[in-house]
């Protein structure tokens, strides 16, 4: 996504003003007549609904208004150069570049223009210069130089809710659920590369929501470079992908303040199969659905007083991947479950191949710590195994 980016902006300088007298048969004795110089242009912000981007800049570097027309006789004004009109996304913020410094100048937050560079002011005819003392001045005043400053474009795409989460933890079926999006959903990691949005909708309103690529602690990672994107987001919906996910964990310590004073639904996705065959129920949708648009009502404005710590809740039931039940050992993982049903465990290859998915999912960790033994019962769905 093309979210930031610089420009050299310069506006226009103001037309000169003219020097003339009047001329004319029957008026010996004619005065001044120059007139004044045109303003220049100026550099003019426009918030664009329709764009989502800063593409249409990303590649410009400079950006000129132009200069102001000089007056002529008869008092006649210069024309007005012409300003310059920049396009760019409704949640777009606007910097003024000093060395290593950058100072706010503006933030587009609704559709309007909004000069940012005014152009040079006209100079002054020499009609405007004539006093008691001299009736025909010889002098006229030059237009005011333009200006120039260095910016910096940072869009921050609008949201009233983001999905965050592991890679192939579930969100784009969650999206898929929730809104009217239609993302690319693979049983593989990484599908998501750019922010993917949709729309839930109900009778009063609209709400957009926002799917941040998989977040992981890695420099280069998709994820927390996206993450400046809920800034302005109201609420959060976290797929937790097992019970040690450190999501929140990682975003709080590359990002300090993104989820601060937001609430947080968590939505437990670990039970569930790969993501592309992930099915989460209409209930627990419609469940979402409902605390969402709760905490959305109730959202406060961001110069409100707020609490520091946000407010976590959790959507479905948080069951143990593994539990000790008497003398045997039960496994609630779904996709485990339905993966042990279907293959055939006598022979020793696929065991091999299972045990590393056991591994993998985190069920192995979770035996160990609870102590399970050689000749232990461990119970995967209609499958028993004697733990060896």
């Amino acid at each position: 996504m093309n979210d930031n980016t610089k420009l050299l902006i310069t506006s226009g300088s103001g037309g000169d003003g003219a020097i003339s007298g009047i001329r004319k048969k029957f008026i010996p004795r004619g005065g001044p007549d120059g007139g004044d110089g045109g303003e220049g242009g100026s550099i003019v912000i426009f918030g664009n609904k329709k764009l989502s981007s800063l593409k249409d800049v990303t590649y410009i570097k400079k950006v000129k208004a132009q200069n102001g027309f000089p007056g002529s006789a008869g008092n006649k004004k210069g024309k007005k150069g012409k300003d310059k009109v920049i396009n760019l996304p409704i949640g777009t913020i606007i910097y003024e570049v000093q060395k290593e410094e950058r100072k706010k100048l503006y933030e587009v937050l609704k559709e309007e223009k909004k000069t940012i560079l005014p152009g040079g002011k006209g100079g002054r005819g020499n009609s405007k210069m004539a006093n008691s003392v001299i009736q025909y001045p010889l002098l006229a005043e030059k237009g005011e130089d333009n200006k120039e400053i260095l910016i910096e474009l940072d869009y921050l795409m609008e949201s009233d809710v983001a999905i965050i989460g592991k890679p192939n933890s579930g969100k784009s079926s969650l999206l898929s659920k929730l809104t009217n999006a239609k993302p690319q959903i693979k049983n593989y990691p990484y599908t998501t590369t750019n922010i993917e949005t949709g729309i839930i909708e109900n009778v009063k309103r609209q709400h957009k929501v926002i799917e941040i690529p998989g977040i992981e602690d890695s420099n280069n990672n998709l994820g927390l470079k996206n993450l400046k994107h809920t800034e302005r987001t109201k609420v959060f919906l976290f797929l937790k992908s097992s019970q040690e996910d450190k999501t929140l964990e990682i975003i709080k310590k590359h990002k300090k303040n993104i989820l601060k004073n937001k609430p947080i639904i968590t939505i437990p996705s670990y039970l569930n199969l790969e993501e592309k065959e992930l099915d989460f129920k209409n209930e627990d949708t419609e469940e979402i659905k409902t605390k969402v648009e709760e905490l959305l009502g109730k959202s406060k404005p961001n110069n409100a007083p707020q609490n520091e710590v946000p407010e976590v809740i959790v959507i479905g039931e948080e069951k143990e991947v593994v539990e000790k039940r008497g003398q045997k050992f039960v496994v609630n993982h779904d996709q485990v479950k339905r993966i042990a049903e279907r293959v055939n465990l006598d022979h020793w290859d696929v065991m091999a191949q299972f045990m590393k998915i056991l591994h993998n999912k985190g069920v192995s960790k979770k035996l160990f710590e609870l102590e399970v033994k050689p000749g232990d019962i461990v119970e995967i769905g209609k499958i028993e195994l004697e733990w060896s």
